[in-house]
């Protein structure tokens, strides 16, 4: 095998799906602890619909501290959980819903490469349903063209 040190890109692409809106399924759950005591959990989000359909596409983390917990609401809001009282969750009780999340792509600079990541926006967990039905500009139906997370985003109660 040879190998030419002037072959391959200077950047490493790990973006599977251009920025949008896409409908996920959360696959798996796992639960940290940070630094300061705090838990945390880590969403390995998977594709529900088009030609990519259950491929891993991006990991989210859920922050339940004090700063992160209005983050924590919204997600478990546009997952469905009545949030109206208190509720007590384990990680594997978000395993299997559905939702729609909106991503967008990250540049930066890891042991002097340039890398490319997708991921969740802060505000952009909404409801499964928010994607309508209308297609995409990625030509699959019901994904990606991004936009319509913020109007999800407006209707929350919090």
């Amino acid at each position: 095998m040879k190998i030419d040190p002037e072959d391959g890109p200077d950047v490493d692409d790990f973006v599977v799906v251009e920025d949008g809106l896409y409908p996920v399924r959360i696959a798996e759950v796992r639960e940290s602890r940070r630094e300061g005591g705090d838990t945390s959990w880590m969403l390995r989000l998977e594709l529900t619909d088009g030609p990519l359909t259950g491929r891993t596409i991006v990991t989210d983390w859920l922050n339940f501290g004090e700063k992160g917990m209005h983050r924590v609401r919204r997600v478990l809001s546009a997952l469905g959980f009545d949030l109206s009282k208190p509720l007590e969750l384990e990680p594997a009780e978000l395993e299997g819903r559905v939702a729609c999340v909106e991503l967008a792509t990250r540049e930066s600079m890891t042991a002097g490469r340039m890398q490319r990541r997708s991921r969740v926006t802060y505000d952009g967990w909404s409801p499964e349903g928010a994607l309508g039905h209308g297609g995409s500009e990625h030509g699959e139906p019901g994904i990606g063209g991004g936009g319509a997370a913020g109007a999800a985003a407006d209707s929350m109660p919090f």
